[in-house]
């Protein structure tokens, strides 16, 4: 057997964490997103406008906790390689939202199980890529 298993992701889990920890107000969307910018799970709808103007800022170089805000949105990275991104009924209620969502941040550790995942994503990738290198010498 092998040490390398990773635990099988319930990704609806980690969004029902997600919405149980944004305090008291109900979220329109709620998308989990890993440092490649790939969607892994959705509540509810956020418009491709939204989601172009998260992508341009540098994932690698934010902090756990982290939170960027556009309007009734905002992204908040929760591991070193994952995220979320929800929108609210307005901009007052996300910016709250965001605030009790980084104030309760450690409940929101099993979301280190998708980083394992997108640790083995990349590590495939790169096993792939040094596969075809040998078969090219």
């Amino acid at each position: 057997m092998s040490t390398n298993n990773v635990e099988p992701l319930d990704v609806d889990e980690l969004i029902k964490l997600v919405k149980t920890n944004l305090g008291r107000w109900n979220a329109n969307a709620i998308f989990i997103i890993d440092v490649n910018f790939k969607i892994w799970g959705r509540k509810g709808e956020i418009p491709n406008p939204i989601l172009n103007f998260y992508r341009k800022f540098p994932f690698q170089e934010m902090h756990v906790g982290d939170t960027l805000h556009n309007e009734n949105t905002y992204m908040m990275k929760v591991t070193e390689k994952t995220a979320v991104l929800v929108r609210m009924e307005d901009s007052h209620i996300a910016r709250l939202s965001a605030i009790n969502l980084k104030g309760r941040i450690n409940a929101l550790s099993p979301f280190y199980t998708l980083d394992k995942q997108v640790e083995e994503k990349k590590e495939s990738k790169l096993n792939e890529v040094g596969k075809t290198v040998k078969r090219m010498w």
